[in-house]
């Protein structure tokens, strides 16, 4: 019997997937101890193709777009008591799954695990800001249990998530956090564990980040319930953004100059959101994840 599953959503990935599938099949717990589960989420590339290349990986078709509904299909396929997840141009550590399995062990009942998240730099970086801005930001699961669980390295107990009826399928962006909250709403601690680690690209272009934005804005703007909403939304982005100006100027990790030009960015991007929120209250609908 599988010990563990893990679900790879993926969307026109071709240039990262088979980086990210190598790491999995190469993982320090027996093969035969582990499901490996692609969801293709509607790829016009070589996704499904690679993929297919390696021997042992399910590949399943959600032609709906979201990451969110490509993850619940696969866990309708999953056969083991514990269910992980990370993206498709991530790179799991070689004992990634083991630690996963030893967490789970240490921790009986536990909601989410959530691993370490280390970003690297894929391609040159257009500028070093982009790179600076993502380190002090992207990513903070050591806040695990604040509801901060990327699916990009995240493990639950399988009957859990299908109790709960897995992710919020209408969200394109932001479900990771709303999920982590039910599931520590329903009385399950959610973990981090600095052990679990998985490798994520740098977002390394002004372009990357402001779409990123984007679909951050969009996700929040989705799941967001109280009226009047742009007023709301409005209001979390500015004390974000104070929030981020403050710790960008007293990180002790950049020079002051690399600080400021963290802190101007930071400003632009907030910028983005507002524009984004605005279009979202004209009509225009949330961009995919």
């Amino acid at each position: 019997m599988f010990q563990v599953a893990v679900i790879v959503p993926v969307w026109n990935g071709e240039a990262v997937l088979g980086r990210c599938l190598d790491a999995l099949t190469r993982q320090t717990i027996p093969r035969d101890s582990y499901q490996i589960i692609v969801v293709d989420n509607g790829s016009s590339d070589a996704t499904a193709r690679i993929a297919r290349s390696f021997t042992g990986v399910e590949l399943l078709e959600e032609k709906r777009p979201g990451s969110y509904v490509a993850r619940n299909l696969g866990i309708g396929r999953v056969r083991a008591p514990i269910t992980a997840f990370t993206d498709a141009d991530c790179e799991p550590a070689p004992d990634w799954l083991e630690q996963i399995l030893r967490a789970a062990a240490a921790n009986p009942g536990f909601g989410v695990l959530a691993g370490k998240i280390d970003l690297f730099d894929e391609i040159a970086q257009e500028r070093e800001v982009f790179g600076d801005y993502e380190r002090l930001f992207s990513f903070p699961q050591a806040h695990a249990a604040r509801g901060n669980c990327a699916t990009a390295n995240w493990a639950s107990e399988t009957a859990l998530l299908k109790a709960l009826g897995g992710f919020d399928a209408a969200l394109k962006s932001g479900g990771d956090r709303q999920m982590a909250l039910r599931i520590r709403d329903s009385g399950h601690p959610l973990i981090y564990v600095p052990a679990m680690i998985v490798r994520h690209p740098v977002r390394a272009s002004r372009a990357e980040l402001v779409r990123k934005r984007q679909r951050l804005s969009g996700g929040r703007w989705d799941r967001t319930k109280q009226r009047p909403r742009i007023v709301h939304v409005l209001g979390i982005t500015a004390v974000d953004t104070i929030r981020r100006l403050r710790r960008a100027a007293v990180s002790r990790e950049l020079p002051i100059q690399r600080r400021l030009a963290v802190m101007l960015l930071t400003l632009q991007l907030a910028g983005v959101a507002v524009s984004e929120y605005l279009n979202l209250a004209g009509g225009r609908k949330a961009a995919r994840d």
